[in-house]
């Protein structure tokens, strides 16, 4: 039985901007991709975000596979990365010149086998799990780009402050441009760490889990846009915020997500990060 949508948003940080992140589901497969903000002058597929292209790639290819595939998640991934780069090739202005100006994105991906749901993660995106007995259980993140990239938000946000500068903290990103460069330069390679990109055989370095659950169960798919109202803002506590998702619904959350960056700490002083308001996805499905 396929997995049941219950609810989706899909916000972008700027109003009217491109949206880097992507969702999408087929059969009992759901995903959410959470692209890198590029660090790029001119974007390399000459659209408007070569994350955004990179997030659509991977969902128009994972709806093309997944509803066929019979094997491990690894092996799906492997797949998609590989059509993902064929398109690449074939539609980009001209190929990186080094590894940060690759597009990247962080995935979560689930797959459902009866009461047992099999879990891909890179990067920073998260699953919240809840079974008919009430067990809570998370899978996702990475601890290490999370920490470094964190560290890198609060010195940008104390040398703001130490500056007397206002205004969107995207519009003063180039203090720690090159740090970010150089942390994307590492990506998918000895001794840094594993992203969504065009790096064959890459998914062999994802994180992987199984769970077995007492259905029928909820699960919240979400990037780290979303769950920044549980991380960085303390707003819930995960287990709360599954909850209130499934109270509340998606977009209420959202609003209130929107109300934090732009109404209460619209400058990121209470909270350090690179920009007011990230793009925001989350879907939530029912496991029969």
């Amino acid at each position: 039985m396929p997995l049941d949508v219950l609810d989706t948003i899909h916000d972008p940080g700027k109003v009217g901007g491109a949206n880097d992140d992507n969702l999408g589901h087929a059969g009992d497969f759901a995903w959410v991709f959470d692209g890198a903000t590029g660090l790029v002058e001119e974007q390399l597929t000459g659209t408007a975000s070569d994350a955004a292209w990179l997030s659509q790639a991977g969902t128009d290819a994972l709806q093309a596979r997944a509803p066929s595939h019979r094997g491990p998640l690894a092996a799906l991934v492997d797949e998609v990365i590989d059509d993902v780069t064929r398109r690449f090739d074939a539609e980009a202005l001209r190929q990186p010149r080094e590894r940060y100006e690759r597009p990247t994105a962080s995935l979560i991906l689930v797959k459902q086998t009866g009461n047992v749901i099999d879990c891909l993660n890179f990067g920073d995106c998260k699953v919240l799990l809840r079974d008919g007995s009430g067990t809570f259980q998370t899978f996702g993140s990475s601890e290490e780009s999370e920490a470094y990239e964190n560290h890198l938000a609060t010195r940008f946000s104390e040398q703001r402050k130490a500056d007397g500068e206002t205004g969107e903290p995207d519009q003063h990103r180039s203090s720690v441009l090159d740090r970010l460069r150089k942390v994307r330069n590492q990506h998918n390679v000895e001794g840094g760490y594993w992203v969504f990109a065009l790096d064959p055989g890459a998914a062999e370095h994802a994180r992987t889990q199984r769970f077995e659950l007492d259905v029928p169960a909820v699960a919240l798919l979400m990037t780290d846009g979303f769950e920044a109202l549980a991380g960085d803002y303390r707003r819930y506590t995960e287990e709360e915020l599954l909850e209130a998702a499934l109270d509340r619904g998606l977009a209420s959350l959202k609003d209130e997500l929107r109300h934090i960056e732009r109404e209460l700490d619209p400058e990121a002083h209470q909270f350090p990060r690179f920009k007011q308001s990230d793009d925001a996805t989350a879907m939530l499905v029912k496991i029969s």
